[in-house]
């Protein structure tokens, strides 16, 4: 091993550093054979990750709480300040699984404080997390403890998000979801047998499939100044289970596309140029939709990441690009405040948005 000397970063904390200059090569590719081997390590822990797991980055000095499974090698890790970040699983590491977070630390786990809402035994919860991201949890508000098997229907595949014990009148979280994107989401399967204790007949599992439409997200109510839904779930069947008697063919699921997630720039230039190769044919208005869409998806990302501020450069031109990105971000909670960009930097064409 390199020597190295024991130095006292900004933060307090020891840090190991080379004892000097001219070893620096030999020390960075000792980092480099840890990280690998912990990559290797982490590598066969992917598949079972699951929502829950409390994880730790590699690179980085950040850990949290799996709360979404973006696809088979992408997941989104809840922070301690509540916001949720998408990140490869490669670049994390399983601190403790949800297993023992139940058994050890429970008071830990996201949303699972004691409840008292909802008429119906079973419900749906959505706290808002972002400007359209909201947490999704379920709400166990019967007189049992229930066994929870949650998937999401895609297609003719079932994806699984969560598989265990939820106390009675307690609540789970089970997902995070884009409200922009209901119709994406799928439908979602519930299987729940219900732990009864000292009951003369066992009561009768439930199955649910459920399907999440614009009406379930018309009746809002504000707790702790952010906006909440409630949907109640009724079971679609109840049935004793029966023993299968024909051969499932199972196929083979095709490799899924990893979607490259990449941290937007702190200053974003969104004129049209920029966006479209081939912007000739396009109309005026149908220039402006794709220039706000892709402002929009850049302002909930930097919301999302926690950034402090950006600079949005829209241009001059007849100022409808600016009165748009203006009319966005008035009123928003999370924006502190918004004005032009400096004139020698940008000219007259950029607004900076400074966030609280």
């Amino acid at each position: 091993m390199p020597p190295c000397h024991l130095a006292k970063g900004e933060t307090g904390s020891l840090a190991v550093r080379p004892a000097n200059e001219s070893q620096s090569q030999g020390w960075d590719f000792l980092l480099q054979k840890i990280y690998l081997y912990y990559s290797y390590i982490n590598y066969h822990t992917f598949e079972k990750m699951q929502i829950g797991d409390k994880v730790k980055f590699i690179n980085e000095s950040l850990s949290g709480t799996i709360t979404r499974l973006i696809d088979d090698k992408t997941i989104g890790v809840s922070i301690e300040d509540g916001f949720e970040i998408p990140v490869l699983k490669r670049e994390i590491m399983i601190v403790t699984p949800i297993n023992l977070v139940e058994q050890h630390d429970k008071a830990e786990i996201p949303m699972a404080n004691k409840i008292a809402i909802g008429e119906s035994e079973i419900s749906l919860w959505f706290e808002q997390s972002s400007q359209t991201w909201y947490k999704a949890s379920l709400l166990n508000n019967s007189s049992s403890d229930i066994l929870l098997s949650v998937a999401v229907k895609q297609g003719k595949v079932f994806k699984p998000l969560f598989g265990g014990r939820i106390e009675k009148h307690t609540s789970y979280l089970i997902n995070t979801l884009n409200l922009a994107e209901l119709e994406e989401w799928g439908t979602y399967c519930f299987r729940i047998i219900f732990h009864e204790k000292d009951a003369e007949k066992p009561r009768i599992p439930w199955y649910l499939e459920y399907t999440f439409r614009s009406k379930d997200f018309m009746n809002v109510k504000e707790v702790n100044g952010k906006q909440t839904y409630l949907v109640s779930l009724k079971p679609n069947k109840i049935e004793p289970f029966t023993i299968a008697t024909e051969t499932i063919k199972i196929e083979n699921k095709p490799k899924e596309r990893l979607i490259n997630i990449i941290r937007p720039e702190e200053i974003v230039d969104i004129h049209i140029h920029q966006l479209v190769k081939d912007y000739s044919k396009l109309t005026g208005e149908e220039a402006l939709i794709i220039q706000i869409s892709h402002f929009k998806n850049i302002f909930e990302k930097a919301l999302a990441l926690n950034y402090a501020k950006i600079t949005i450069i829209h241009g001059v031109g007849t100022n409808a690009l600016k009165q748009k990105v203006w009319k966005e971000i008035s009123g928003h909670p999370a924006v502190k405040t918004y004005y032009e960009a400096q004139k020698e930097k940008f000219g007259y064409g950029a607004t900076e948005i400074v966030f609280k």
